[in-house]
């Protein structure tokens, strides 16, 4: 029963959710020369024709003006975008846990220059990791005559290294702040306290207790993580000249093309948290509604 519940409940959500993107969608319907309307029968109707009939949808290239079919091109598109996302989300959950369990080892005087450096790189705009990313990768290229990292796209060649580590800048630094945080109100619990006493050692506590409860309480904070990633990703697109979905969402007002388009970037997105939430319960037995 309880099973059954909570399929209820999450089938509810996902509807929501997909019913959310379908009024996004409409927006443009009910933008007119004549000011805001709401969208008539007809223009509806073409919506949802284009939604049965995928295949037949085109775009035109605001540079080049060319009309081209929007499938498989926005497959390409999905490709590039989840893939910058999805290695920029790991790289910052790995860089940030293994910094966080660093400084557990660290003298006090080193620990609190850790937190005062990544302080003060927090405080620094992402626009500025980029520019000063690809005007360090250029000045390196010119050094060497070795180009380390692409630092553009042309074409079908599309920057992913450098675009990966700038988008990870920021969350790494905020889920590092964060771990220290929860790490230092973990070590002051009555169970890490009594692993102590049993004679386990601090790395042993640290291993087997103390980041358990850390890592479902991080859970929480996904969201927000993610929401950086995704808000930051256009900027990174467009200064990268990477042809991703943002591209498809922010420069192509077409209903069908707008539904489509955030399916693809938000439903994986979706997915992956789901798929955190169950894994989280699996592997260390405690859940985080995500």
């Amino acid at each position: 029963m309880l099973r059954l519940q909570s399929l209820i409940q999450e089938s509810g959500k996902l509807f929501i959710f997909l019913f959310s993107i379908f009024l996004f969608s409409l927006i443009p319907l009910c933008i007119t020369s004549a000011g805001l309307q709401l969208p008539n029968q007809k223009a509806i109707t073409g919506f949802f024709r284009d939604l049965l009939t995928p295949q037949t949808l085109t775009y035109i290239n605001s540079i080049s003006g060319v009309e081209r079919p929007l499938f498989p091109l926005i497959f390409e598109a999905f490709r590039s975008s989840f893939t910058i996302f999805s290695l920029s989300l790991l790289l910052s959950l790995c860089i940030a846990l293994l910094l966080a369990c660093v400084q557990q080892f660290l003298p006090p005087r080193f620990s609190r220059l850790m937190e005062s450096i990544a302080s003060f790189l927090q405080t620094i705009p992402d626009l500025v990791y980029i520019v000063s990313a690809q005007l360090l990768v250029v000045a390196a290229y010119q050094l060497t005559q070795i180009r380390f990292l692409r630092f553009t796209g042309a074409g079908e060649a599309e920057a992913f290294g450098l675009p990966i580590l700038v988008l990870s800048m920021i969350p790494t630094l905020f889920l590092y702040h964060t771990l220290v945080n929860l790490m230092e109100i973990e070590w002051q619990k009555p169970y890490i306290e009594l692993a102590k006493g049993k004679g386990l050692s601090r790395v042993a506590v640290l291993q087997k207790h103390l980041l358990r409860n850390v890592l479902v309480q991080l859970s929480y904070h996904l969201k927000f993580i993610i929401a950086t990633l995704l808000s930051n990703l256009f900027i990174v697109e467009v200064l990268f000249n990477n042809f991703g979905l943002t591209t498809f969402l922010l420069s192509y007002t077409q209903p069908a093309i707008f539904f489509i388009s955030a399916l693809l970037l938000f439903l994986p997105i979706y997915a992956l948290l789901k798929i955190i939430e169950i894994g989280l319960f699996l592997l260390l037995g405690k859940g985080a509604e995500l």
